[in-house]
């Protein structure tokens, strides 16, 4: 189905709501939560973004960017100030090669999953290196999509081309793992974007078109979304954020859309406004501030988009 097609069907469903039932003549229509632009996060002392990957907010609101394209964090304040860079492509100590994903733990330190150089890095909250985690198992070297803070500094880390998760110490150590190639529950397609929000680990699944939900041990919990383009399914997820009310936020990178998961897990509402879905550009990581604002890179927009929710 051509990409289109699919936003056609989108287009359709969102204009003359999801279905028509005949024997009532009952138009349902399509929940909708506007989210105003606030700014956009694009430009720094050194050049533009290029390819944002992913974005996580730190302690005072520092909002930390990772810039795949030019191989570097960047970061910004919470009114969209830019302050610093971090990084440059390389494999020596803080430097880095393909970056995708980041975590930060309580004291604002940054973890970053250096795809191209098979480690983590990590830096402190004013972007000095602390320490390189090289990721090894006896399968080889392990190659980083996301990773994600837990208890007690526990790293919890996608390993995309493993369909794997990994719980790490601190120190990147594995504890263990869960997770093989399939399509059952805590089975995996190249999963991405991982969050821990509460005890739960929210695993993006990507060619499994859904999120799985787990405990910190790796028992499945939940699962949000499955295949369509219908309401409440997914095409293409890649990034996932949990609000303070516990509602999921996922984008979906085919589909140029955000939806929105209340109690249960059951769809609630996309992000839209007067029967019309808001249109991003590529969607991948999100992230949502104590302001209640989403952030969300629109990596082939070159920027981060910040909205104020409702």
């Amino acid at each position: 189905m051509t990409t289109n097609r699919v936003r056609c069907i989108w287009g359709c469903v969102l204009a003359f709501g999801l279905a028509t039932l005949r024997s009532e003549t009952v138009a349902m229509e399509i929940p909708m939560q506007s989210a105003e632009l606030q700014l956009h996060l694009e430009q720094t002392k050194e050049g533009p973004l290029s390819l944002p990957s992913d974005v996580e907010i730190g302690p005072l609101g520092r909002v930390w960017v990772v810039d795949s394209g030019n191989h570097r964090l960047v970061a910004f304040d919470s009114d969209g100030l830019f302050l610093f860079t971090v990084g440059k492509p390389g494999n020596s100590e803080g430097e880095l090669q393909g970056p995708l994903g980041l975590g930060i733990d309580q004291d604002g330190n940054v973890y970053v999953a250096d795809a191209g150089n098979f480690r983590i890095q990590v830096f402190s909250r004013e972007g000095k290196f602390i320490a390189a985690l090289p990721l090894e198992d006896r399968d080889g070297p392990i190659r980083p999509a996301d990773v994600a803070v837990g208890k007690g500094g526990a790293l919890f880390m996608t390993a995309n081309t493993r369909h794997k998760v990994f719980k790490l110490n601190p120190d990147g150590r594995p504890i263990t793992s869960w997770g093989n190639e399939g399509i059952s529950q805590g089975e995996f397609r190249y999963p991405a974007t991982i969050v821990v929000n509460k005890g739960l680990v929210y695993v993006v699944d990507v060619l499994n078109t859904r999120v799985q939900i787990f405990d910190e041990k790796g028992k499945f919990r939940y699962q949000i979304g499955d295949w369509g383009v219908s309401p409440g399914q997914l095409f293409r997820p890649k990034g996932v954020a949990v609000d303070e009310n516990g509602r999921a936020y996922v984008s979906d990178s085919y589909m140029d859309l955000v939806q929105v998961y209340g109690s249960g897990y059951k769809f609630d509402h996309v992000i839209g406004k007067s029967g019309t879905i808001q249109q991003f550009t590529a969607p991948t990581g999100l992230a949502i501030d104590s302001a209640n604002r989403l952030y969300v890179c629109e990596m082939l927009a070159h920027r981060v988009s910040v909205r104020q929710l409702q």
